[in-house]
Parts: C-alpha cells; sequence; structure tokens
C-alpha cells in the first residue's frame, strides 16, 4: 500500500509539474507577442498554399490586389500559369516567402490584425528540427499564401520570435 501510495504523489507532481510548464509556456507566447498584436481585431484568412518548395529563392512579403499580379506571382512561385480562384472584389492576396533555406524549416502566418490605419501579418519562421551536421541536404524555401478579406489599408509584416521549448522529461 505505502508504494502505491509513493506513485499516486508522484504523479501528482507530474501533473502539477506538467501544469507549470504550460502556463510558463503560455507566459513566454504571451511575452513575444508585440502590444499591439495582442490589440486590433482579428482578421480571418484562408491558406491558398503554404510548403517548403517554392520557385522564389529570395525573401518577399507581398500584399496582391488585382488578378494580373496574381498570376504573375504564381508564375514566380509555381511555374505554373493556372492560379487557384481569387475574387479581388472582395479579397486579397498575402504571400510571404522566407527565400532560401539551407535547413528544413516552416515559414507560417499566424495571425493577422486589423488596427485603424494598417493590416498588420505576425508571422513565423523556425526550423522543423534541431540542425543536422554535414551536407546533403536540399535547400527548402518555405512559404505560405492565403486569402483575406480586401482592404486599402497598408500591411506590416512583423515576424515574431518565439524561444524553443524544451519539455520536462518525465
Amino acid at each position: 500500500m505505502e508504494a502505491s501510495s509513493e506513485r499516486v504523489i508522484t504523479t501528482m507532481q507530474r501533473v502539477h509539474l506538467l501544469i507549470c510548464w504550460v502556463v510558463c509556456v503560455a507566459i513566454v507566447a504571451w511575452s513575444v507577442l508585440p502590444g499591439f498584436a495582442r490589440s486590433g481585431s482579428s482578421t480571418p484568412f484562408v491558406t491558398i498554399a503554404a510548403g517548403t518548395t517554392s520557385r522564389i529563392r529570395e525573401p518577399e512579403q507581398l500584399a496582391i490586389r488585382d488578378q494580373n499580379a496574381w498570376q504573375k506571382l504564381w508564375r514566380r512561385h509555381s511555374g505554373s500559369a493556372a492560379s487557384p480562384i481569387v475574387n479581388f472584389n472582395t479579397d486579397m492576396v498575402i504571400a510571404m516567402f522566407a527565400g532560401e533555406l539551407s535547413e528544413p524549416a516552416t515559414l507560417a502566418i499566424m495571425r493577422i490584425a486589423r488596427e485603424s490605419d494598417r493590416l498588420v501579418v505576425l508571422y513565423r519562421v523556425g526550423p522543423t528540427r534541431p540542425p543536422l551536421d554535414g551536407s546533403g541536404i536540399p535547400p527548402v524555401a518555405p512559404f505560405h499564401i492565403v486569402r483575406v478579406a480586401r482592404s486599402a489599408l497598408p500591411v506590416t509584416f512583423i515576424r515574431i520570435k518565439v524561444p524553443p521549448v524544451l519539455a520536462p522529461q518525465p
């Protein structure tokens, strides 16, 4: 019975440690967001395409508001003439390209906030695993392209720097 009692305490301690860890991660994540990113209204967006293989090899951040510019961008990005359909009367495209990177990585638009004088795109670029030793790893070119409600406001892009999170050992 005594050994069983010790296991319950150990399990409770693990649960307590896990709860503390989750709270700490939430506090750190909240603290790294700029103040304005926590204010303003969130603007919903729909991902058109995202991945690690783009023909655009230099970093770019774009707001596309017309069909002609959209078709040109899509052709540069994919090599295909047929771009996904976007109704530019009601929507616009936000496109981000990280450029060519030597380590596996992703780019993700995390939030789009509408402020009185601008749209703020909060994004993150980060490794998909720890850096690898040696060569032979093909370069990646992460990208994220989204559709959002049309706006005449200027668009500002802000990178969110999130520190690596280490999970507690069991």
